[in-house]
């Protein structure tokens, strides 16, 4: 089995295929909706990010006592130790990629362990560090970029507000926070993904979280995946105003160029999150460049559904085709849209790693070989 001839049958992308079992959230394509531990994320942006992170995590929305612990300990271990900041100051200041700096980083982010801890057992503790210190990372990278200085560490417990003040001088709104907030709930977890595949792939070797958690921002860097927030507002920027958007769906559709942020394997209907995304995108994007963009977004949309209609399965836009006006409108540079994407779905990862673990067989997938036929020894 698994030589050409052999009467196999190969799934590209391992589509359909059912590799395990999770408990953390689950896609309901055919419907249209998203769940975490059961919970539908309609409901769940009414809560606050730490509430909905601990419920991935944990399993359960938390009480007042524990959301205090659980804000008071990412606030603690989030804050970067100092030879650990100098290491990433000197790999940001390299110029790469924000996504290609924060992977190479990830790996070393449990060192230096806080004094506080959350974790139910050292796997997740070293995965729950790593995502802790996410934002601070993304703020160093920033400065490093923006060659301005550094922001001082916030005293904020709120993490939507200690996370935008370490990517800008002065308070945000709470409308700000709100907006960041919740394009951060709809982003903390999506079953099998491609990340968090890898990131299962990896821990199922015995590897330790971190190496995990860095091998899943790999590949949420990708276009096909994560980096399509970035390539989807670069488009929105290319095509410069609603009335160009029908002519260049017609060109994207007549040349098979993608319309970056349109589909989803996974659903056959609209993205449930693409709706709260588009809501908050048009709430937040209330003037200058971020609205012009919606805008031009919307336009394409339209332009893409009424030229797709009788399409044996239409497209619709998905989480990554609105969720850049969101960050634009919040002053989040576009370089950072993934690592911010990332300071999100790292939650999810840990879950994931630590789900893993506990009935753990190592992942290895067989190939069909089609290379030359095999010679006598």
């Amino acid at each position: 089995m698994g030589v050409i001839g052999d009467s196999v049958q190969v799934q590209k992308g391992l589509e359909g295929v059912v590799a395990d079992t999770t408990a953390v959230s689950f896609v309901d394509g055919d419907a249209g909706r998203l769940y975490y531990r059961g919970q539908p994320i309609e409901k769940l942006i009414q809560h606050t990010f730490a509430e909905v992170l601990h419920l991935v995590v944990f399993g359960t929305l938390p009480d007042a006592k524990r959301l205090e612990e659980v804000e008071e300990y990412l606030w603690a271990a989030g804050r970067l130790p100092p030879e650990l900041a100098t290491s990433l100051r000197e790999l940001a200041r390299h110029g790469e990629h924000p996504m290609a700096t924060l992977q190479a980083i990830t790996p070393l982010l449990a060192l230096e362990p806080p004094a506080v801890s959350l974790g139910r057992n050292a796997i997740e503790e070293e995965g729950l560090i790593v995502a802790a210190r996410i934002p601070a990372a993304i703020g160093l990278i920033h400065a490093a970029l923006e060659d301005h200085l550094e922001r001082a560490y916030p005293s904020s417990r709120r993490y939507g507000e200690r996370f935008l003040q370490l990517m800008h001088d002065g308070v945000p709104t709470p409308e700000q926070v709100k907006a960041f907030e919740i394009t951060q709930i709809l982003q903390l977890d999506h079953s099998f993904n491609a990340g968090t595949f890898a990131a299962r792939v990896v821990s199922s070797t015995l590897a330790p979280p971190s190496s995990a958690l860095s091998a899943a921002m790999g590949a949420l860097y990708g276009a096909l995946h994560g980096g399509a927030d970035q390539a989807a507002l670069e488009m929105a920027l290319e095509v410069g105003s609603p009335q160009q958007a029908a002519s260049f769906v017609t060109n994207c559709l007549a040349t098979g160029r993608l319309v970056m942020g349109m589909g989803h394997r996974e659903y056959r209907v609209v993205d449930p999150r693409a709706r709260v995304i588009r809501a908050t995108a048009q709430q937040i994007a209330k003037s200058g460049q971020p609205k012009q963009l919606f805008e031009v977004l919307v336009a394409i949309d339209e332009a893409f559904a009424e030229q797709t209609r009788n399409r044996k399965r239409s497209l619709k836009a998905n989480l990554e085709f609105y969720k850049g006006v969101v960050y634009l409108a919040l002053d989040i540079p576009k370089e950072l849209f993934t690592a911010c994407f990332a300071a999100a779905r790292i939650f999810g990862w840990v879950a994931h790693v630590v789900e893993q673990r506990q009935d753990n067989r190592l992942i290895r997938p067989t190939a069909l070989y089609v290379g030359p036929p095999p010679q006598p020894a």
